[in-house]
């Protein structure tokens, strides 16, 4: 269920750059790129870097990736893969023993090329979504410290060489993630593998770098040569430190570095449709590779940082659907409380007329006490009127009245209550009555079928008190019917003639009131016991319906929880300050809307088909479909709504202002917004990599951002910039309006201005002296070697 929030609140997310748009025209690159993964280490880098792309690249589709692994890799239609030897390695000679391993075993070389070509032809079936095939990027990643790097030309200059047959150009670049954080038990080993790869990249750099090998191989197996003539094997070469050049390790670093490398291949290949302003300086990659290299005759090297002021808007999706559905489930608990007693108990069928009907249809009729008269009567009134009634009945009677109460009255009734199964008559009126009519529903059937709900009504308890009542008032009718038997017959409330002769016609006029009185008496505690058999049925019927209905609503509870839950989770990385009021601003939203959406559909419009509908029909196929037409309303009533659609600066203003009243001095305006969230980018983009600035000869910097170049912030922030900065200032401009990233790039040092490395050579330099071996053959036979 989390995942499918998540794909909800990423959906949104990216919906929500668009709502206002007809097209995003800039967030799609022009010509092929292939992001080839070298080493485990970089396997979170793989799937993270193609989640951004998928978010960020409108044909994202099109992009393929190679991984290059020793252990494991992840599974996806656009990334082919590739297994390297890894097992069993001597950690003395890991990176030597990893490369003789290659170039031992043939089959491998076989598989790359197979898996190469197969790579290749995918990127012919997916060319329409590219503007061009002429030119191809590589971008290569990898971690520094990773032992696969030993097999970096291999890897990238056998990929360059297939791709040319189909390509005028193939440009790669490298990306190489530097680990500095000490916090591994292996640190010292780690940034031992660092240097050997540091040092072997300043060799790929050189002007006069070459190499010859035969890699490539044919469908018959026949060999042939990949050569690279004179020249630097990368285009640029990008170092990505987990500490920034103020030697400051934040906590997202490497999420900003997998931004940073996404943002590159972005800002270097983009697709360009519109005219640009004047003012918006766009990136130009050669004029950016010849500033960083100025006059220096020797590999310099490039890095970057990477800010961002951006509306979250998948905590703002998640708050809202998470105060959404809490809002439809308080309406629906409330609209329980609305409807009267008299008519709750009339849809279960339980109100006096309906037990009425009960008698009426299902016992002997009164009216059949009458037939008693016919009894025969021989005694005279003398005779009885000193006894009491019980004792008169036997002596005119004998069991004559007995007998036929019991067959006409009693024996029917009890057949009657054996074969009693009101269970299909409960559960019709349950589901037709209340559960699917959309002014009741499940919450209805679930609440008033419960036992007590802070002292609200429930059918439950009116049953409880029914019963009560029922059998309060069998006691009563018992005790009048034994108040009747015990009064003596000449104390009888019957017309009584003092005449004479008139024995008989006094007999008669008590044997009449001795049935309607004792009998009816008799006839009203069958009755009685018909209401509390019929009772105990809709108790037991509706207690079982309860336990089912409860399992739901427990179901419904537990997604409001996991809504909540993720909701919460949401913030749990939060930027203080862009994610500020992100539940009370909203919380408002929503109730606004629900009160709207009451206000078109009714009271009861949770229960409409056009929302959930009947809720019970929806978790038959569990909780599960529940979230997920719940999403789909979402999508339809709430997200659509022209509160989600402000700016980024004019959303985030009004939240920031959301618990501030406006006469107490307090609010914060829009420009002091912009100088905050301006402050913020560029304390946040900091460089990605710690150098001795007083060794660097050439440092070139630039900053580019993403944005409306129209919105008022942007103009803001590259008016700001160019005031205090002294280098290039450009803006990627896109039609988007949930904030602004900004990309700091800066060039020129050398591999000895890291610190990284003046630190780490001595470990280096300390496991070579013992014996350690860091690099194959045409490492040390390679005369290029400057660092």
């Amino acid at each position: 269920m989390k995942e499918l929030l998540q794909k909800f609140a990423n959906t949104f997310a990216n919906q929500l750059e668009k709502m206002t748009l007809e097209e995003n025209e800039q967030r799609s690159v022009k010509h092929p790129i292939i992001f080839l993964f070298i080493g485990d280490s970089v396997k979170d880098a793989l799937k993270t870097i193609i989640n951004i792309n998928e978010e960020k690249w409108h044909n994202s589709s099109g992009v393929l990736y190679f991984h290059a692994y020793q252990t494991n890799t992840i599974t996806n239609e656009n990334v082919f893969s590739f297994k390297m030897p890894g097992q069993g390695l001597d950690r003395k000679h890991i990176r030597k023993s990893l490369y003789e391993a290659f170039y031992r075993d043939e089959t491998l070389l076989i598989e790359l090329n197979k898996t190469y070509r197969r790579l290749v032809a995918k990127l012919a079936e997916y060319g329409k979504v590219y503007s061009s095939l002429q030119k191809i990027n590589i971008s290569v990643v990898t971690s520094v410290h990773d032992p696969a790097t030993i097999l970096l030309q291999e890897v990238t200059l056998l990929l360059k060489s297939i791709l040319r047959d189909s390509s005028k150009t193939v440009e790669v670049d490298l990306y190489g993630l530097l680990n500095e954080k000490q916090d591994d038990e292996n640190f010292a080993f780690s940034t031992s593998l660092g240097i050997s790869f540091l040092h072997e990249l300043d060799m790929y750099q050189q002007d006069e770098y070459t190499f010859e090998g035969d890699l490539q191989l044919t469908e018959d197996g026949f060999k042939m040569p990949v050569g690279h003539s004179a020249a630097p094997l990368f285009d640029l070469v990008y170092l990505l430190s987990d500490k920034n050049e103020n030697g400051i390790i934040s906590n997202d670093v490497e999420k900003q570095n997998y931004e940073i490398i996404s943002n590159l291949n972005l800002l270097k290949n983009r697709k360009l449709i519109t005219e640009y302003h004047e003012k918006m300086d766009s990136y130009n990659h050669q004029e950016f590779k010849r500033n960083i290299r100025g006059s220096s005759n020797e590999p310099v090297y490039a890095s970057a940082g990477f800010a961002k002021v951006r509306r979250p808007n998948k905590p703002i999706a998640l708050h809202a659907a998470s105060q959404f559905f809490h809002e439809l489930i308080t309406s629906l608990k409330e609209s329980s409380h609305t409807h009267k007693r008299e008519k709750i108990i009339s849809l279960l069928e339980l109100s006096e007329s309906h037990f009425q009907k009960y008698f009426q249809d299902r016992m002997p009729s009164v009216q059949k006490l009458e037939d008693m008269n016919g009894l025969m009567i021989t005694n005279s009134y003398q005779t009885v009127k000193k006894m009491s009634v019980r004792e008169a009945e036997e002596y005119l009677f004998e069991s004559g009245t007995t007998i036929f109460f019991s067959t006409n009255f009693e024996e029917p009734v009890q057949e009657y209550l054996q074969q009693l199964d009101l269970k299909e008559s409960i559960e019709r009126c349950l589901y037709e009555n209340i559960i699917q009519d959309e002014k009741y529903g499940l919450y209805s059937a679930y609440l008033w079928t419960s036992d007590n709900i802070d002292g609200e009504f429930t059918i439950m308890g009116e049953i409880r008190q029914m019963l009560l009542e029922t059998k309060n008032d069998r006691l009563k009718a018992e005790a009048k019917l034994e108040q009747y038997y015990q009064q003596s017959v000449e104390n009888c409330d019957f017309k009584k003639s003092l005449l004479p002769f008139s024995d008989k016609k006094n007999l008669t006029s008590f044997v009449n009131y001795f049935f309607d009185a004792v009998y009816r008496v008799k006839y009203e505690i069958l009755t009685l016991d018909v209401k509390e058999a019929i009772l105990n049925q809709y108790q037991k019927a509706l207690e079982e319906h309860h336990a089912f209905l409860r399992d739901k609503v427990i179901g419904i509870d537990q997604a409001l929880s996991v809504l909540k839950q993720s909701a919460a989770e949401s913030l749990y990385d939060s930027d203080d300050y862009l994610d500020k009021n992100i539940p009370e601003y909203y919380g408002d939203i929503i109730r606004t809307i629900t009160a709207k959406l009451k206000e078109k559909h009714g009271t009861a419009f949770i229960s409409n088909e056009r929302f959930f509908g009947n809720l019970l029909s929806l978790l038959e196929n569990g909780t599960h479909s529940l979230i997920e037409r719940f999403i789909t309303i979402c999508n339809t009533e709430v997200l659509t709504h022209e509160e989600f659609h402000h700016s980024f600066e004019d959303e985030l203003l009004k939240r920031a202002n959301v618990r501030t009243r406006y006469d107490d001095g307090t609010i914060l305006t829009k420009e002091d917004l912009f100088k905050q969230l301006y402050q913020r980018m560029h304390q946040n983009s900091a460089i990605h990599i710690e150098v001795f600035n007083y060794t660097q000869e050439n440092r070139h910097e630039e900053r580019y951002f993403f944005g409306d170049f129209y919105s008022k912030l942007m103009k803001f922030v590259i008016e700001k910039e160019n005031e205090t900065r002294h280098f290039k200032v450009g803006c990627a401009h896109e039609k988007k309006s949930s904030g602004i990233e900004k990309l700091s790039l800066m060039g020129g040092f050398k591999l000895k201005d890291l610190m990284y490395y003046q630190k780490g050579t001595r470990y280096y330099e300390t496991y070579v002296k013992n014996g350690y071996e860091f690099h194959a053959d045409f490492y040390q036979s390679n005369t290029y070697r400057t660092v």
